[in-house]
């Protein structure tokens, strides 16, 4: 064959649309293969089905052959001497292996280097008895992957669409590209691979469980790559042809006219002014990636800090790594000897799990109940924690109790998706009657930050704990109107609610909190009304000057000295 006419190029059993993506540029040429009928069967009735097949003589002449194993209904139609034979009829006929076994004999029949692309999508295992125009009876079992013995291929069925390429540079190339064709793709079925360096395969893609679902594999001269149910096969093979295998070594000689000229940025076909520029263009990439693994291992040093693994978990937990979580909360404001009792409860011994958390400070016994939900909370998980203060108190009537229900509600939304107030208004009334505290743990987590930010403080966190109904963490902020900033000169002109019953003074703080939920604490300088210096203003607009503004600020409060 002629360098113009190569390579050539067969598809067997592939929808037209492939050989349409491909006869512009390629040598192609294009045959069906048989499939499968379905009978009534009967035990009493044999069945003959006259053979006919499309395969061509010369398969073996072809630099690439391109075998789709999907099933379709029917046969070959055509003039044949040969007969299958059944003495009872079978529900199905399936004839694609007896073909396979064609195609494949006559590929493997001489010693030529060629490409074989199988899109493995069907698997089946066939006896057939063939008879010749004499009436001779043979029987052949083939199967859909009836390779030479010493190659085997025996995959097991498995069914998905989750698939991912194998790490490693070996085969980059052919990975990449397969990466590409993976939406709306699937695999149904996986294969065995061999263990060592002297493998001949090259795995290319694995499912979730880390089986094989598409390789690369050398057969003497041959090699065959094993690809999954690959939804547009046109583009694959056209992306492969074109781009990728010419300048992969072993397949050069496959592609004496395609290619995509990776050579042509050789150091030996530029000048020297291109040359220094991919050198300093090469020496930025690896800075850059330095740069970026430097700073991806400092974000995995301040991710996994304890503090930063507590407050996430206030946010998604439940169960014990929620109460974990919470603990570390209370500790971290101030409070001492917190207990876990949960983790000393013997279910054998016929003991039951009562709060989750419990600590005494300044006399009063804290009893905590820690619960995680995808809702909200019911008025009995709400209660729950009341009857076990009141058994505890009334076994010993000299303490004091104090109970605190705690939720993370809605846990599976994000915190600013979820009810600002997770509890309706007649469960905070049964709390204040029953004198419990109720709180929840997107407001720790907002404290913890607010305290950090010196907003307020942990002595105030403490003493919220005292409340009935829903605790307020905020009692010492009062929230001002915002008017206007004059960015020149550090200025924001802020508004005393009508009615508000605090002052602002140069001691005080002003707090912002920005539209990320970061708070910020400022420093007042001065304040101005109408241009005139103030010590302390009461009502009204007020300009107040302060050390620096914040970006995205939304919210204003006054923190009194």
């Amino acid at each position: 064959m002629t360098p113009e006419n190569k390579p050539l190029i067969y598809l067997l059993n592939t929808s037209k649309t492939v050989e349409k993506a491909l006869s512009p540029g390629f040598n192609v040429s294009h045959c069906w293969m048989n499939g499968y009928k379905i009978y009534e069967a009967a035990s009493h009735r044999p069945l003959e089905i006259p053979y006919s097949s499309e395969i061509p003589s010369n398969l073996h002449e072809a630099e690439i052959v391109v075998i789709d194993t999907g099933l379709r209904e029917g046969f070959i139609k055509g003039h044949s001497s040969i007969k299958i034979i059944y003495r009872h009829t079978p529900s199905v006929v399936d004839l694609f292996p007896l073909d396979m076994n064609t195609a494949l004999s006559n590929i493997f029949s001489t010693d030529k280097l060629q490409l074989l692309f199988v899109f493995c999508e069907s698997n089946n295992d066939e006896v057939y008895t063939l008879q010749n125009e004499a009436g001779k009876s043979s029987q052949y079992q083939s199967n859909t992957y009836c390779f030479p013995n010493y190659y085997g291929a025996s995959p097991s069925i498995r069914v998905g669409n989750r698939m991912k390429v194998v790490e490693g540079e070996e085969g980059i190339e052919i990975k990449q590209c397969l990466e590409k064709y993976l939406p709306q793709s699937s695999y149904k079925l996986v294969f065995q691979m061999y263990q060592g360096k002297e493998s001949p395969e090259i795995p290319l893609l694995v499912n979730e469980a880390g089986e094989c679902v598409a390789f690369l594999r050398r057969m003497g001269s041959k090699v065959i790559f094993f690809f999954p149910e690959i939804y547009d096969k046109a583009g694959l093979l056209l992306d492969l042809f074109n781009n990728v295998l010419p300048d992969i070594g072993f397949c050069g000689e496959i592609f004496p006219n395609h290619g995509s000229f990776k050579w042509i940025n050789d150091f030996s076909y530029i000048s020297l002014d291109e040359r220094n520029k991919l050198i300093d263009i090469d020496n930025e990439i690896k800075r850059h990636e330095e740069t970026l693994s430097s700073l991806k291992e400092e974000y995995g040093r301040v991710h996994s800090k304890d503090e930063n693994v507590k407050l996430r978990a206030m946010l998604k937990e439940t169960g014990d790594d929620l109460v974990s979580a919470v603990k570390w909360f209370l500790e971290y404001i101030g409070f001492t000897n917190v207990v876990d009792p949960d983790k000393d409860v013997d279910v054998d011994a016929g003991e039951v799990f009562e709060e989750d958390l419990n600590f005494e400070h300044n006399g009063v016994h804290f009893l905590l109940e820690v619960k995680g939900i995808g809702g909200t909370s019911t008025d009995a998980q709400c209660a729950q924690i009341s009857k076990i203060a009141l058994r505890r108190k009334k076994a010993n009537q000299g303490n004091t109790y104090k109970a605190v229900y705690i939720v993370n509600h809605r846990r599976y939304k994000a915190p600013k998706e979820r009810e600002v107030i997770p509890f309706n208004d007649n469960q905070i009334e049964d709390a204040e009657m029953a004198q419990r505290g109720m709180t929840f743990t997107y407001e720790l987590f907002n404290i913890y930050y607010m305290i950090e930010a010196g907003v307020i403080s942990k002595e105030a966190a403490r003493d919220a704990f005292k409340q009935e109904g829903l605790i307020n963490f905020r009692q010492s902020l009062h929230k001002l109107e915002f008017n206007h900033c004059y960015k020149g000169v550090l200025v924001y002109s802020l508004v005393i609610p009508e009615g508000g019953s605090f002052t602002i003074t140069k001691a005080d703080k002003i707090a912002i909190q920005d539209n990320e939920n970061h708070w910020h604490r400022l420093s007042i300088e001065s304040l101005q009304i109408d241009r005139l210096d103030h010590d302390e203003v009461r009502n009204g607009k007020v300009g107040i000057k302060v050390d620096r503004l914040v970006s995205g600020a939304r919210e204003y409060y006054v923190v009194k000295a």
